[in-house]
This record gives C-alpha cells, structure tokens and sequence, in this order.
C-alpha cells in the first residue's frame, strides 16, 4: 500500500514526522510519497518519493497549497496523511476527488495557537481563532481518520470525529541508544545546561538567560540549540546579547541532539503557562529523560505528574528565575542525586513513555482505515 505524507508548514525533518512516523511506516512496508518544503536536492531514504515544495515565508505558504494538492493526486496513494491545519482544504478536496482514506494529525491546540500568533493582526486574531475551529471540526466530520498528540486535544476532538486515535510524541529509545555518527558538540570546557528547542519568549528562553545570570557561579555554562522564532521580536538580537558561558547552537540534525544532551547536566523545560502550552506533554521532557540527565521544569499541569511520579528533576513555579538559579545550583552542588535523578527518569520512558506502544496505535489506524480497500 502506499502513503502520502503532506505538510506545508513543518521541516522535512520534523521530529514527530520523519523520526517517528515515515521510519514506522517504512517498517510496516508502505511505499511512502513525501510532500514537504525543503531543498530539491535533498536526500531521503531510496524507499520515499520525495516531492520538495518551495521554502517560502509565513505569510506566503498559502501558495504551496495547490502544489500540495496536485503532488499528491500524482502520486496515486492509498492514504493521505497530512500534518497542518492549513491544509484541511486540501484534504477534503482530496477526499472527494479521490474516495481515499484521508488523516488528519492534530499536532496541538490550534485554535489556541492562532489566538497567540504575534505577526496575525490583534483585531484578527478571536477570528482567525473561530475560523480555526470550524475547520477542524469540518476535518472531524468528513475526514475518515484524526491523530491526536495530546490528551486534552483529544477530549476536543473525540467529541466531533468519526474516527481518532491518540499518537502522543514519545520517545524513540534507539536515538538515544546509539553512538553518535557526527562530531561531538559537546561543550569543550565542560557540561552545560541546556535548552534545546524553538527558542522564543513564551517558551522561556529569556527566564533560562536570567536564571543562568543570577546563578552567577564560574563552573556553570548554558547551551541554548534550536531555531530563533521570526515572529518574536524578542529573540531577533538574541545572538549579541547573549553574556559570556552561553553559546547558542543552530537547528541541528536530530541525530546530534541525544549525545548532546547526554552530556548537559540538566534539561531545562521551560514553557509558560499559556493555554496551549497547559495541554502539552512537552518532547524535550522525554528527550532529556531518554537521555538520562535530569530536568528543571515549570509546574504545568501535564509536565507536574510525570516528574513527581518519576523523581527524574526539579519542579518550579512558572517564571520564577529565581527558583530556576538555585535549582541549577542544586545540581551542580549535588552531581550524585543529580545522576539518580537522571537514572530515574530514563527508567520512566522505558516503562512508560516510549515511542513503541504508539507507533502500534498508527499503524493500526492505518491497517483499520485500508482494510476495506484490500478487499475490493
């Protein structure tokens, strides 16, 4: 059977798509279409087709749209399966036209994130938000499949879908498992903490800068790594304000990321406590506990069970800089508890958080949606 993966929005190498989903399918046995922004020249796996549409701007993805949808009628998939709200139009398009199984996959609570994009006009923000939520609940409606990576995102959507399933971003132990192929970017004079993520103000970037400057202790060092977002005018000088045993790393590739952050001292999760931000189990959580090092995270309502009830770090109020610094000192100050810290929380993904468990969920999706095609 073969599948086409459509997003106008994500990076070829998004986390929850090309580490997760396509090796998934690829091991179940899919011939796989990749319809994605990315450059032409790129290589990709021999078993996937891929389709490069232009990396364009924000404002201006709508144009890739049709190129979308005519890329995939091409391909003469089984099932599609799409990553972006924005391209709700398209799937149903594509579901009437071609009477095809069609997924859509519900990375977040979208119409919240609409209600907090700072480059969408204030004015237009409410409706923008409201239009959102029609198109979603038009996507529960006619759509034949949604995945869901949330449980309150799921609570929303299981109200009005004919068919959901819960795939929640879960840790792939065997990148963490496995030795690094590229050069170490270890920090050379010694561990550091670390953020690794989508850097901008509402994810904490600004509070990890603070509390790094009260903690004001020589053997301490921060690595900040992760792409700038544009639309936050906060983080467009970032880079020459950054004061001394910072050093902020560009977007790498994931592979990079596990030994890494195997060779931080702690994780640092940091997101504010925004609407959408409360109905998230944050990736970098998992990611720093698979790496066995232990995490400083805000008190959001899905991060709080999990470090509690797996002893794997330190809990602080949101925004709180203060109580970030003296967490960072905790851990320097105490590397054995900081290393069962760690163990603990390694030991928890393994248990429970890992990336096994739902890729059988998507996979059964699929098998569940394509069954009747088989037997025609």
């Amino acid at each position: 059977m073969k599948a086409c993966i459509l997003t106008v929005v994500h990076v070829h190498n998004d986390n929850r798509i090309f580490y997760k989903q396509l090796p998934a399918l690829l091991e179940a046995g899919y011939q796989i279409t990749y319809v994605v922004p990315c450059p032409a020249e790129l290589k990709m796996d021999s078993r996937v087709e891929l389709i490069p549409l232009p990396q364009i701007p924000r404002w201006r993805r709508f144009q890739n749209w049709g190129k979308a949808l005519a890329a995939a009628l091409r391909s003469g998939a089984d099932i599609f399966h799409f990553h972006d709200p924005e391209l709700i139009p398209v799937g149903l398009v594509l579901r009437a036209l071609t009477r095809r199984p069609v997924i859509y996959d519900v990375h977040e609570n979208n119409p919240q994130v609409v209600l907090r994009r700072l480059w969408i006009p204030r004015l237009l923000r409410v409706p923008a938000a409201k239009g959102m939520a029609l198109l979603e609940w038009l996507a529960c409606r006619f759509l034949d499949g949604i995945v869901v990576a949330n449980p309150p995102t799921a609570e929303r959507i299981y109200r009005f879908a004919r068919r959901a399933v819960q795939v929640a971003n879960y840790v792939e132990l065997a990148h963490f498992d496995t030795p690094p192929q590229t050069p170490s970017l270890a920090q050379p004079d010694g561990p550091s903490f670390i953020y690794s993520g989508s850097l901008s103000t509402q994810r904490g970037v600004l509070d990890c800068l603070q509390a790094f400057e009260l903690l004001n202790r020589p053997d301490a060092r921060l690595t900040l790594v992760g792409p700038l977002d544009d639309a936050d005018p906060s983080m467009a000088d970032l880079p020459r304000r950054l004061p001394p045993r910072v050093r902020l790393l560009p977007p790498q590739p994931f592979a990079n990321i596990p030994p890494l952050l195997r060779s931080s001292l702690a994780g640092l999760v940091t997101l504010h406590p925004t609407p959408n931000y409360l109905e998230i189990i944050p990736t970098k959580l998992l990611e720093y506990m698979a790496a066995a090092i232990p995490v400083i995270a805000y008190d959001l309502p899905l991060v709080r069970p999990i470090v509690k009830q797996s002893k794997c770090g330190i809990l602080i109020e949101p925004q709180d800089v203060r109580a970030m610094a003296e967490a960072m000192a905790y851990i320097l100050d105490h590397p054995e508890d900081a290393k069962e810290m760690g163990r603990r929380g390694r030991e928890a993904v393994e248990e429970k958080f890992c990336w096994e468990s739902e890729k059988r969920k998507l996979l059964a999706l699929y098998q569940g949606l394509l069954s009747p095609r088989r037997g025609l």
